[in-house]
C-alpha cells in the first residue's frame, strides 16, 4: 500500500467471491461528483496498464446514455458541456442519428443520447485475483476463509488495536473496513460502534440470446428513463435494470456462511417482471430472444446512493470504504489510492462531503430506516423522475422534525430533507394558486423556472421589506466547555482559524481547518460565558463537527464537547420590522447600540426564558436568531405570527433564504465551502488570525498560500442575457468560461429576486498564466467575457468580486449615512 508492505488482509470466503463474483464488469465514468468520476478514470487508467503489463482483459465499448424526456435529454447536454471542458470526450447524438446508427432501439419516446467512446468493459473475474498477486509481490499478506469475531479498541485513545480472528489475534495500527455487503456488521463489532449505513437489495441481470444479431459493436447501453442498462456478454446480450421499487434482503444482516460466488438466489418473477418490460421496451428485438440465464445477485446501497469512504468518527484509526452500490468493480483503483492516501497520513479527506462517512448521524444506521429506504435508492436516478434537479427521496421520511413541524404541515408547507430532518422549502400557503402536485414534494419540478418560483418571491419580498419567520433548528449546535476558562480558549484558538478570545456575548464566524489548509468544519461561534461556547453549523456538519474537535482533543483534558441540537428550537427572524416585532415581546432594548450585529445574549421572549437571541441571520439582511428552549417554541412561535400581523409576517422557507444568500455573495457549506478550499480561495482571509502572530490548524499552509498566490478564487456572476420564462435555470456545477476558456464550475445559484438577474457563485482559475495564479487584476479585468454554460447555451456574464450594491427598504441597515437604531 503505498510503500507499506505490512499489510493482513482478511477475507472471510475467498478472494473475488464477495460480488465482485458477478460484477456486470461495467465501467463508466461520469458520475454525480467530481470526485466519484476521478476515482473511476484512475480506475480505467489502471485496468489499462494491467491489461499491458499483465493481460487483464478489457474491451473499449464505449456507452451511450438514452434520453426520453425533455429533463433527461437536458442533463445529458449539461454532463456533455461538463465533460467537454474537463478533457472527457463526449458527443450528442440527435434522434436522427440515434436512429441511423442504432435502428434497434426502440420506442417512438427516444429524443436523443450522449456518447462516451472511453468507457470500457473488463473481465472483473479476472481482477481480484490479479490485484492479490501484485498486492503479494510487495509484501501483502492474504488469510483466506477468515472470520473477523472482534475489533478490539482502547476507549481512551479511541482508537483500533488488535483483531480477534478464527484464526487467532492479529495487532494493528490502522484498520480498514472494506467488508463489502457484511461492512455494517463489521461495524457493530467493535466498542464503539461504527456507522456503516448500507443495506442489501437483489439486484438482477438476464443473458439473452436474440435470434439474429443486433449488433455486433453494441455499447453499453442506459436507458435511464426505462430504468435498464445492456451490454454484450459474447453471443447475448447482458441486460439489467435498476427497479423503481427494490427488493430488500437480508433484512438481520447477511448471513455469516452466504458466498456471493456459490450461493445462488431463487429468482422472484414478480420482481423480475419489472425488468422484463423495460428491457423489451428498449430493445424490442430482445422480446423474442431466449434467455440463458438469470442472475439473481445481491448487492449493497447506502441511502443516499453515494459511496463510504473516510475515517469513521468512531474511531481515529479506523476507515471505511464501502456501499458502493453497484460501482465497485468501476472505482476499485481510485477509492484504493485514497484509502490508502488516507491511512498514510493525509489530514484532508479532499473529496467531496457527498461520500464522506461523516455526513450520517445514528438514525442512517438503523436496520429498518435502511429497509425502507433503499427500495427507493436503487432506481433513484432512473426513470422520468429522476432526471429533476432537485428531487427529493419519499420513502423513510419524518424522522426529525422541528417542535414547529406541526405548525408547517397545517400552513402546507413543502419540505425537503437534511440528514434525516425535515426542512420547509416553501409555503404553499404563500400562494393559492400552487397545488401539491406542482411542488418540490411531487417531484414535477424541471430545468426551467420552477413551479414555486413566484411563492419564494414572496417570501423572499417578506425578508427584504417587512418581517419572515424561518425555522432554522436543524441547524447542528455542539457545546464547548470547561471549567478551566485558559484550557478551553487555548484549544478553541488553536483549532479556529478567527480569533475566538472574545467578549461573552460575541459571535464569531469562523472555519476550522486541517494542516493543509482547507476546510474541516465552517461555524459560527457564540461565546456565551467565559467558559462556555457554542458552535453552530448547517445540518451536514453534525458529525463532522463533533468527530473533528473530539480529534483534536488532547488526552486527559478537561474540555466537554457536547451535541445539544435538539435541546433548542430555532426560529430566524429576518426583515427590518424584526426588531420592532421582538422588541414588543421582550423588555430589552434591541437598538444597534445595545444589541450591536453578531452579538447574543440571553432575553426573556414572550414570557418565555432561556431563549438566547444573537443578531444575524445568514443572510445579510437584519434580524435575531432565537434560540428557544424546545418546550417553549410553540408558544413563542404561534406569539410572533399572532404580534407579527400588525408588521405584515409571512413564514418562509429555505429556499428564499438561498436566494438572499446567494446575492450577497454568502458561501454555503458543503457546495461552495469543502475540503478543498482554503479561506483565502473563498475570500475569508479577514476571519483567519494571520497577522496576529497566534499558531492555529491550518497556519502555515494559508502563509504558504498567501505567498506563492492562490489557483482559484470564489467569485460571483450574474447572467445578462438570460430569460427567467424560456431558459433553463442553473442549478449547479455549470461551466464558468473566460474568453471561451473554460475556468472553473458554478458551486451554487439561485435567482436574485432584487438584482433580478440569475446569480451563480463559483470558483474559476488562471488558464493564461503558466503560474495560474488568480489575482484581483485578473478576475476583474474589464476586457474579459465571461461566460456560464447551462446545458447547450451559452449565457453572457458579469463578474462581481464583491456583491454587488442592492437598493435596501429605509430602515438604516445598509446606508452608509445612517446608524442603525436610531
Amino acid at each position: 500500500m503505498m510503500g507499506e508492505d505490512d499489510v493482513v488482509v482478511l477475507e472471510k470466503n475467498r478472494i473475488g467471491e464477495g460480488a465482485t463474483s458477478y460484477s456486470a464488469g461495467i465501467v463508466g465514468q461520469l458520475k454525480s461528483t467530481a470526485f466519484e468520476t476521478r476515482a473511476i478514470q484512475y480506475t480505467i487508467e489502471l485496468y489499462k496498464s494491467l491489461s499491458e503489463e499483465h493481460g487483464l482483459n478489457w474491451v473499449k465499448s464505449g456507452a451511450l446514455f438514452l434520453a426520453r424526456t425533455p429533463d433527461r435529454l437536458h442533463k445529458l447536454e449539461r454532463h456533455h458541456q461538463t465533460a467537454r471542458y474537463i478533457g472527457t470526450e463526449t458527443q450528442l447524438l440527435c434522434k436522427d442519428e440515434m436512429a441511423e446508427k442504432y435502428p434497434y432501439i426502440g420506442g417512438d419516446d427516444l429524443l436523443g443520447s450522449l456518447w462516451i467512446p472511453e468507457d470500457i468493459i473488463v473481465h472483473s473475474q479476472q481482477i481480484t485475483p490479479l490485484l492479490r498477486k501484485l498486492a503479494e509481490q510487495n509484501g501483502a499478506t492474504f488469510i483466506e476463509d477468515c472470520s473477523l469475531l472482534s475489533v478490539h479498541t482502547d476507549k481512551h485513545r479511541r482508537v483500533v488495536t488488535s483483531l480477534d480472528t478464527s484464526e487467532g489475534e492479529i495487532k494493528c495500527d490502522y484498520f480498514i473496513n472494506a467488508a463489502g455487503q457484511w461492512a455494517r456488521m463489521v461495524g457493530k463489532l467493535s466498542t464503539p460502534r461504527v456507522r456503516v449505513p448500507i443495506h442489501s437489495v437483489e439486484h438482477y441481470y438476464m443473458l439473452a440470446q436474440p435470434q439474429d444479431v443486433i449488433d455486433e459493436n453494441m455499447p453499453v447501453i442506459r436507458d435511464y428513463d426505462n430504468h435498464c442498462y445492456f451490454r454484450m456478454w459474447g453471443n447475448s446480450i447482458m441486460a439489467g435494470a435498476f427497479e423503481a421499487v427494490a427488493k430488500p434482503i437480508f433484512h438481520d444482516g447477511v448471513p455469516e456462511t452466504f458466498n456471493c460466488a456459490k450461493d445462488r438466489l431463487k429468482e422472484d418473477w414478480d420482481q423480475l417482471q419489472f425488468t422484463l418490460d423495460k428491457v423489451v421496451s428498449s430493445i424490442p428485438q430482445l422480446s423474442s430472444a431466449c434467455i440463458k440465464d438469470v442472475v439473481t445477485g445481491t448487492e449493497a446501497f447506502s441511502p443516499d446512493r453515494h459511496w463510504i469512504l473516510g475515517e469513521a468518527p468512531e474511531l481515529k484509526n479506523y476507515f471505511l470504504a464501502a456501499g458502493f452500490c453497484g460501482a465497485g468493480t468501476a472505482a476499485s483503483g481510485g477509492i484504493g489510492k485514497k484509502i490508502a492516501e488516507l491511512v498514510l497520513g493525509d489530514d484532508t479527506n479532499s473529496f467531496s462531503g457527498k461520500v464522506d462517512v461523516k455526513r450520517f448521524v445514528d438514525l442512517h444506521n438503523n436496520i429498518k430506516y435502511l429497509r425502507d429506504r433503499v427500495k427507493e435508492v436503487v432506481g433513484f436516478d432512473y426513470g422520468a423522475e429522476g432526471a429533476s434537479p432537485d428531487r427529493q427521496y419519499e420513502s423513510a421520511r419524518g424522522l426529525r422534525v422541528s417542535p414547529l413541524h406541526t405548525r408547517a404541515v397545517k400552513l402546507d408547507a413543502a419540505f425537503g430533507e437534511t440528514v434525516g430532518y425535515e426542512r420547509v422549502m416553501y409555503f404553499h400557503s404563500n400562494s393559492p394558486d400552487i397545488t401539491h402536485d406542482e411542488s418540490l414534494n411531487r417531484s414535477k419540478t424541471t430545468y426551467g423556472q420552477p413551479k414555486y418560483f413566484d411563492i419564494v418571491k414572496a417570501e423572499y419580498k417578506a425578508c427584504r421589506e417587512a418581517v419572515a419567520l424561518i425555522d432554522m433548528s436543524s441547524f447542528s449546535k455542539v457545546e464547548i466547555r470547561s471549567d478551566n476558562t485558559e484550557e478551553l480558549v487555548d484549544f478553541l484558538q488553536y483549532v479556529c482559524a478567527n480569533d475566538v478570545d472574545k467578549p461573552a456575548g460575541t459571535v464569531i464566524h469562523t472555519g476550522m481547518l486541517n494542516h493543509n489548509g482547507t476546510y474541516e468544519n465552517d461555524c459560527s461561534l457564540f461565546r456565551e460565558s467565559e467558559n462556555r461556547y457554542l458552535s453552530v453549523s448547517l445540518p451536514q456538519q453534525q458529525t463532522q463537527t463533533l468527530w473533528w474537535l473530539n480529534k483534536q482533543l488532547p488526552q486527559g483534558s478537561s474540555i466537554q464537547i457536547s451535541d445539544i441540537t435538539s435541546m433548542y428550537t430555532v426560529i430566524n427572524v429576518i426583515g427590518p420590522k424584526a426588531r420592532e416585532l421582538i422588541g414588543e415581546l421582550t423588555d430589552v432594548s434591541l437598538k444597534i447600540a445595545d444589541f450591536p450585529q453578531m452579538s447574543g445574549k440571553p432575553l426573556y421572549v414572550a414570557n418565555a426564558g432561556g431563549v438566547i437571541a444573537m443578531r444575524l441571520t445568514h443572510s445579510h439582511e437584519d434580524g435575531f436568531l432565537l434560540y428557544i428552549l424546545s418546550e417553549y417554541s410553540l408558544h413563542v412561535y404561534d406569539t410572533l405570527m399572532e404580534v407579527g400581523r400588525d408588521y405584515g409576517v409571512r413564514n418562509a422557507g429555505y429556499f428564499a433564504l438561498r436566494s438572499l444568500r446567494t446575492e450577497w455573495f454568502f458561501a454555503y457549506w458543503g457546495t461552495d465551502l469543502t475540503s478543498q478550499v482554503t479561506p483565502l480561495e473563498c475570500g475569508r482571509d479577514q476571519r483567519c488570525k494571520l497577522s496576529s502572530g497566534m499558531d492555529f490548524i491550518g497556519r502555515d499552509a494559508l502563509m504558504r498560500q498567501r505567498q506563492e498566490g492562490i489557483k482559484k478564487k470564489f467569485v460571483m456572476l450574474t447572467l445578462d442575457d438570460h430569460d427567467i420564462a424560456t431558459d433553463n435555470f442553473p442549478w449547479q456545477g455549470e461551466p464558468i468560461l473566460r474568453n471561451g476558456k473554460y475556468v472553473g464550475n458554478v458551486t451554487s445559484s439561485s435567482y436574485g429576486y432584487t438584482l433580478e438577474r440569475q446569480v451563480c457563485l463559483g470558483y474559476i482559475t488562471n488558464c493564461e498564466s503558466a503560474e495560474g495564479t488568480v489575482t484581483m487584476s485578473y478576475i476583474t479585468d474589464k476586457t474579459a467575457n465571461y461566460q456560464v454554460a447551462i446545458g447547450n447555451k451559452l449565457f453572457s456574464a458579469t463578474m462581481h468580486a464583491y456583491p454587488p450594491k442592492i437598493v435596501t427598504p429605509d430602515y438604516g441597515f445598509y446606508h452608509p449615512s445612517k446608524k442603525m437604531g436610531t
